[in-house]
């Protein structure tokens, strides 16, 4: 049962991982547009010398991607850590595994040394 789930975890993690390398990716790389989290609006100061107008869309759009950018980082290093527990999972699967053979044969062991006496 162990190791059905062990299998599991590092399954979901590196799909996760990989979901979050292919968005970025297709952000970054094929220019696919990012979720606007913060919508630009115009922005005017108003200054001695009258109103100057700011223009914040590339403000907003940076602040997007490194929004967007901490978010699939934090995915991967969610899917790192699954994949870590899940071969953790299975290592302690295989040393009980392992411990168990050697009590059976340690106890076939002493049954023949029983039968010799």
């Amino acid at each position: 049962m162990h190791k059905i789930l062990a299998y599991l975890l590092i399954c979901l993690g590196l799909a996760l991982m990989f979901m979050a390398f292919n968005g970025m990716y297709q952000t970054f790389v094929r220019k696919k547009p990012v979720v606007q989290l913060v919508q630009p609006r115009p922005l005017a100061l108003n200054t001695q010398y009258g109103t100057v107008q700011l223009d914040v869309v590339a403000i907003t759009q940076v602040f997007n991607l490194s929004l967007f950018a901490l978010f699939m980082i934090f995915l991967v290093s969610l899917g790192g850590k699954l994949v870590s527990v899940g071969s953790q999972l299975l290592k302690t699967e295989r040393i009980c595994d392992t411990l168990q053979s050697l009590r059976a044969a340690d106890v076939l062991e002493h049954e023949k040394e029983i039968q010799k006496l």
